[in-house]
């Protein structure tokens, strides 16, 4: 079975690394207190929003941390151990919104973070919001997301999905989409569909 995987807040607890910067940003740069806005929210920039900041300040805020908050991001608990038991008897094709810039950077950080935690993996795209392409150039049959927004493209495209349990996706419902607490839930419906 070709699975797909998204890397932040699916593989890797981003949001929470993003927090420990935006606290310092918003506290140390812009001079406020830091407050977390419990809201949904369907834009994958979803940063401004959780953390109230004008347009600008959110640009300013990726310029100043995003290679930080990617190198140093954790994976989510039992992940790799789980992605590279299905590597066994699967291909694991890593799709990414992770955007790059003119350096390549952000791609180089991401090869070095995968390789880093020992993930195994078949195909990496790196800097797609839209994935819906990539799923059906790759007959993917299965996928794994924390974005409603993308998850519900995909399932709409026929494929099984998985939409991670986030903070930001909560409340966000759909019939089609498998809602997910962890990793170790993900194996268990892996296992009854095997």
């Amino acid at each position: 079975m070709n699975i797909g995987i998204d890397i932040d807040d699916t593989i890797a607890k981003t949001s929470e690394e993003t927090d420990i910067y935006a606290k310092e940003y918003t506290e140390k740069v812009l001079k406020r207190k830091f407050e977390l806005k419990k809201i949904e929210i369907l834009d994958p920039m979803w940063a401004r929003h959780l953390y109230g900041w004008s347009d600008e300040e959110d640009k300013n805020f990726w310029n100043l941390y995003y290679e930080k908050v990617m190198e140093n991001v954790k994976p989510k608990d039992d992940a790799i151990e789980i992605i590279n038991e299905l590597s066994k008897e699967n291909n694991i094709i890593i799709i990414t919104a992770r955007w790059d810039r003119e350096s390549g950077i952000i791609s180089e950080i991401t090869k070095k973070w995968i390789e880093k935690y020992n993930i195994n993996y078949d195909k990496l795209f790196i800097g797609h919001l839209d994935k819906r392409d990539i799923v059906k150039e790759n007959d993917i049959e299965l996928f794994i997301d924390d974005s409603f927004k993308t998850c519900k493209q995909i399932s709409e495209i026929g494929v099984r999905t998985f939409i991670m349990d986030s903070r930001i996706n909560k409340e966000m419902k759909d019939d089609k989409l498998e809602r997910v607490y962890s990793w170790k839930k993900i194996a268990e419906k892996i296992k009854e569909v095997n």
